[in-house]
């Protein structure tokens, strides 16, 4: 799939939850099961992963949705467990890309926005360790596109509107 097919199929998603969650589900319509949209969603995490090593975006969209996996409630974001194989490697291609100093000032706005929940990423101290970076070293909140990122797109449309 594409970025822009996965950030629609993420919309999606998250359309149908938010219907689940207000109560718009009718027996006569089609709707996917919270079940059935974690399902999804691991789907797509995957695909992300699929695209992490080559393409900073992918990376990015799959870091977020391991991060919002434990952040926020399901039953609000539709994504639930991930599988541990994917996040790991999602993890891996976010250190090479550190180590080959190859991230751009978003990721690592993202990233350091991530480290306050530190929890985050203990289940991979193996592969790496990350640290707050100090914002001075990083700058100031780079502006962040949101239209076409799928869930993380909403997210930051939401927390750094002006």
């Amino acid at each position: 799939m594409t970025l822009i097919e996965l950030a629609n199929k993420e919309i999606d998603l998250y359309s149908n939850v938010m219907n689940i969650y207000e109560g718009k589900i009718s027996s006569d319509n089609q709707e996917l099961t919270l079940e059935e949209i974690q399902l999804e969603y691991k789907k797509v995490h995957n695909e992300y992963s699929k695209l992490s090593d080559k393409n900073i975006e992918a990376l990015k969209r799959g870091l977020f949705i391991q991060w919002y996996a434990l952040t926020e409630p399901h039953y609000l974001t539709g994504i639930n467990e991930l599988d541990e194989k994917t996040e790991r490697k999602i993890i891996a291609d976010l250190k090479t890309l550190i180590d080959r100093n190859e991230t751009d000032k978003e990721l690592m706005w993202m990233l350091n926005y991530y480290m306050n929940w530190n929890f985050v990423f203990d289940r991979f101290k193996d592969i790496a360790e990350f640290t707050k970076i100090a914002k001075a070293k990083i700058g100031g909140k780079p502006k962040i596109k949101t239209d076409e990122r799928g869930q993380m797109g909403i997210y930051w449309k939401s927390i750094t509107a002006e």
